[in-house]
């Protein structure tokens, strides 16, 4: 009971500040996606380390930023030129440190600036940009973020609700015991279901297509990024990837749906930017 109340306090606060930021977007979001990231970069190295392999933590957390900054600003040369000698320090660097196996020390450096900073960079990147598709109208961004957000929640509760009551066959038990086949396909019928009445009612203006693409992105790849998240907790032997978010977990904990998501509507941007 405590733990629910603790939860429940922790959403009260940081819902409605997470829904300001997504909105307002520019800077705010930036500025949060620095947090976000870093936290999530320290979490994911932490995780890494479990495995024994021993990670540049600080030149993995500023190549991440510098990656961030340039998905901000844009084709910036001194950005890439920078992220450019990060990577290449990173790669000479363990030739000198003679400490552990080079070659998994610089894959986990390297892990901890693709995941996450590089799958919530793409959703930096919508946030910012995802307007000239659909509406010139720099709030459609965040509309769009947050249509998002909200369909990986009622995903998620489909998907615990119902895969608790009717679940009997286990989705990936190996990975994580609990979940079932009748809970994932409940998450993505909700999940669907939020992008088919946003358009139907025209609550943003997204075409049929977006929508029925947009519910399968969150259906399937935001519950494979919760499989993943689960996969390399289990692997860690830990619970939770950090303590930060009391009763929630960390920020790999709160947002794998969301990343991996992310990176699968950058592709359907790059698609329809093309078609």
């Amino acid at each position: 009971m405590k733990e629910l109340a603790v939860r429940v306090a922790v959403a009260v606060v940081g819902i409605p500040l997470l829904l300001f930021i997504i909105l307002k977007g520019g800077l705010y979001f930036y500025l949060f996606s620095v947090v976000v990231t870093v936290i999530g970069q320290w979490e994911m190295y932490q995780l890494l380390r479990q495995k024994g392999s021993k990670p540049m933590m600080v030149a993995g957390l500023f190549s991440g930023q510098v990656l961030l900054a340039l998905v901000y600003t844009g084709p910036n040369a001194l950005l890439f030129f920078v992220l450019l000698l990060f990577v290449i320090f990173i790669f000479g660097a363990e030739m000198f440190k003679n400490n552990g196996s080079p070659l998994i020390n610089t894959s986990a450096t390297l892990s901890g600036i693709v995941y996450p900073t590089f799958f919530w960079g793409s959703l930096l990147f919508l946030r910012e940009n995802v307007a000239t598709l659909f509406a010139k109208d720099y709030s459609f961004g965040g509309k769009f973020v947050l249509l998002m957000f909200v369909a990986i929640w009622i995903c998620d509760t489909f998907a615990y609700f119902l895969g608790k009551q009717f679940g009997k066959h286990r989705l990936f038990e190996r990975v994580s015991p609990k979940k079932s086949w009748e809970g994932a396909v409940a998450g993505l019928v909700g999940a669907l279901l939020t992008y088919l009445l946003v358009y139907f009612l025209q609550i943003i203006p997204i075409t049929i297509y977006v929508a029925i693409v947009g519910g399968l992105i969150v259906g399937i790849v935001g519950q494979f990024g919760d499989l993943v998240e689960s996969w390399f907790k289990r692997d860690a032997k830990v619970k939770d990837s950090s303590n930060l978010l009391p009763g929630h977990g960390g920020i790999l904990d709160r947002f794998d749906s969301v990343m991996f998501s992310s990176v699968a509507f950058l592709a359907l941007y790059f698609i329809l930017q093309i078609s």
